[in-house]
């Protein structure tokens, strides 16, 4: 197996993982990763307020955020959670490009 492709297949394994429901409500990992990576999630507030801000501008992200996030899910590891799944689904996003751009040199050296 190629580098590229082993690094496509462990981004794919990532994500699949990140997506999983884990402590907190069904989907919320999911709907989390789509919203840091910019894309519309059915996250309600304030999940998706945090997993937006996460993926957009995560220095900007507050503890008044993060608390409303934890005491809207229950836990601290479902809060966890939906910061993790959006920083993912934000790094992911940025490989992707990063990804097309390696592609698109490729195609256009040939």
């Amino acid at each position: 197996m190629s580098t590229d492709a082993s690094h496509r297949e462990l981004a794919e394994r990532l994500r699949t993982q990140a997506r999983a429901d884990g402590a907190g409500s069904p989907g919320a990992n999911a709907g989390a990763v789509d919203a840091g990576a910019g894309r519309p999630s059915s996250l309600t507030e304030p999940f998706r307020t945090l997993a937006e801000q996460v993926g957009h501008a995560s220095f900007r992200v507050t503890d008044a955020q993060v608390d409303a996030v934890r005491d809207a899910a229950g836990s601290e590891q479902a809060a966890f959670e939906i910061v993790m799944a959006a920083s993912v689904g934000a790094g992911l996003r940025r490989w992707d490009a990063a990804m097309r751009a390696i592609q698109e040199a490729d195609d256009a050296a040939r």
